[in-house]
């Protein structure tokens, strides 16, 4: 057996039986890199949970019912569920055309009780194997219109917020100079990522990425760069690309954070990210600046969505600031989100390495993460979406 990439895994049991299997094999080596979350209550449960959040990369469900109720159970299920979610289903009976049923209607795989950890971690690995070509994710790249506006800071905050969903996230610090990513985190790393790359690029692979990796949190894996003051050279720009297709082959949702500087690695960033946040201040300089990135994305991506637009520090005190709705009507770019000036929560996250959430869970910045984080995984989209799979949907 090998290993799974970045998944997130619920489990929905109806029997103690079954949910001490589910721990067993979600602690296993092997299925180390999923996250999981283990409850009982069946379909029933899974189906009030999922009205209101998003639904994992797997989803396994035990039901004790008959076949008919079954059915029933699993198509009112399908309106809250997501067409990329794959489920297996654990039930009691040993019938051929209930199988059938349910792999026509689009059902992962369809287990019988009692099962085993090594049954579970089986199946899981059937379905999620470590090198799976067709499993790309999404890369979010968040930057400055100036340097110090606080890019930084929301990308690392905002890779955070999308962590605590059901989505395993890597945040990478490509401020290879200046990252702040590791001093933000509490992660002591006296060397870079960069710096520890080959200078060839068939020599990386998933396993040289893995121990780069440092975890922050259970869904967050952090690139960072060194928190001791050197000078980093910029490595081969053909490497981070290889860096950037391992990271997608493996993780939903990679967030890139960078530098407020024209360079050859940030211009290949920006285009081949799949979405791109601006990080502005509301004055003419930061005007000026983001009009220019906005004319450059429009010459070189010219069938991507624009740029989401962050405008940050509002409300500054003795500041002469330009309205942010009028700010964003000059770029002719809907505004995403207006983050308030608030240098307490700010400050005391930088002091301590911690997330600003973590500082304080009702910080006024907190909405506005949630809401840029619902933009980047796609759940604002969720109430508009129809059934999943096959017979299920009609």
């Amino acid at each position: 057996m090998g290993r799974t990439p970045h998944i997130s895994m619920h489990a929905y049991c109806e029997t103690p039986t079954l949910a001490a299997s589910m721990r067993r094999a979600a602690s296993d080596r092997r299925l180390y890199r999923a996250t999981s979350d283990i409850r009982l209550g069946g379909i029933s449960a899974a189906i009030a949970h999922y009205r209101d959040n998003p639904t994992p990369d797997l989803l396994i469900l035990e039901s004790t019912a008959a076949r008919d109720e079954l059915l029933s159970d699993l198509t009112r299920l399908a309106p809250v569920c997501d067409s990329r979610t794959k489920v297996i289903v654990v039930g009691r009976s040993n019938d051929i055309g209930l199988f059938r049923e349910l792999m026509s209607g689009g059902i992962a795989e369809y287990l019988i009780a009692p099962m085993d950890a090594l049954t579970i971690i089986g199946a899981v690995l059937r379905l999620f194997p470590e090198e799976n070509g067709t499993r790309i994710g999404k890369v979010h790249a968040v930057i400055g219109t100036k340097g110090g506006v606080g890019s930084s800071v929301l990308a690392q905050n905002l890779a955070w917020t999308v962590s605590r969903t059901t989505h395993a996230t890597l945040l990478a610090d490509l401020d290879l100079q200046f990252g702040t990513a590791a001093l933000n985190c509490n992660i002591d790393c006296p060397t870079g990522f960069a710096e520890q790359l080959p200078d060839q690029g068939d020599r990386l692979d998933g396993a040289l990425l893995e121990r780069l990796l440092f975890k922050h949190g259970p869904g967050l894996s952090v690139l960072p760069c060194a928190t001791r003051a050197q000078i980093a050279s910029d490595p081969d720009l053909a490497i981070i690309e290889k860096v950037l297709d391992l990271a997608r082959s493996t993780f939903p949702h990679v967030v890139l954070d960078l530098p407020h500087a024209w360079s050859p690695m940030v211009r290949s960033a920006l285009l081949t990210a799949d979405d791109i946040t601006l990080v502005a201040e509301p004055d003419l300089a930061n005007l000026r600046n983001a009009r220019c990135l906005l004319d450059f994305l429009r010459q070189v991506r010219p069938n991507d969505p624009l740029p989401r637009l962050v405008i940050n520090r509002v409300g500054m005190p003795r500041r002469k600031e330009i309205p942010p709705k009028k700010f964003a009507s000059a770029l002719e770019i809907p505004l995403a989100a207006k983050i308030d000036d608030d240098p307490v929560v700010f400050s005391a996250a930088a002091a301590n390495g911690q997330m600003l959430c973590q500082v304080s869970r009702k910080a006024a910045v907190a909405p506005a993460l949630e809401c840029l984080a619902r933009q980047l995984t796609g759940a604002a989209a969720r109430k508009r979406r129809k059934g999943f799979w096959g017979f299920w949907a009609r």
